[in-house]
């Protein structure tokens, strides 16, 4: 094996053991409302996962899908908050719907605080939106060791991405939104 081979062995086993700060920054855009930032990682290539179709990054055309999936009005809403999906009773469809700000809110905030980190605006979303989290999880993965990126990941993303994203499916994202679900479950769950 030569040295190259051997380093490119040794980045994909790096990759599969652990997602990389760089991987779980670029996924945290992706779920952000769309804006320049979001244009900007697609065209610096961050996304390689992006096929051509997925990779044709319109801000009206996303911010309408983003507002439609995200916000509402409508039955189609899917609250990208993990309270949501964790601190609430199952309705009459099976689904789990909680209260933003619930404990799964609390307890991610206090993740946050234990690092001291505080969200950047009080006027942002809630410390346990999907995005807020996979930045947090890029943080950890290029502060801390693989056992306190595995134990966040485990006791906050991977506790409610399922739900989340069946939820998302049911709604008929786009190619956009289908690749960020995709790429988010395998790289938080693997």
């Amino acid at each position: 094996m030569t040295d190259d081979t051997a380093t490119a062995v040794d980045d994909a086993t790096e990759e599969t053991r652990r997602p990389t700060a760089d991987t779980l920054a670029t996924l945290a855009v992706c779920w952000r409302e769309p804006s320049e930032e979001l244009r900007g990682t697609v065209e610096s290539g961050a996304v390689a996962w992006l096929d051509e179709s997925e990779a044709a990054v319109d801000l009206d055309d996303l911010r309408v899908e983003y507002t439609r999936l995200f916000i509402g009005p409508g039955p189609e809403q899917c609250p990208p908050y993990e309270s949501v999906y964790r601190d609430g009773d199952h309705d009459g469809d099976g689904q789990n719907v909680g209260p933003v700000y619930g404990p799964a809110t609390q307890a991610v905030a206090r993740w946050y605080a234990e690092y001291g980190l505080a969200l950047r605006d009080s006027r942002s979303a809630p410390p346990d939106h999907i995005a807020t989290e996979l930045e947090f999880a890029a943080y950890l993965a290029a502060t801390e060791d693989d056992d306190t990126v595995e134990q966040f990941l485990d006791e906050h993303p991977r506790a409610w991405i399922e739900p989340f994203t069946a939820r998302l499916r049911e709604n008929d994202p786009g190619p956009f939104y289908r690749a960020v679900i995709e790429r988010t479950i395998e790289v938080v769950t693997r």
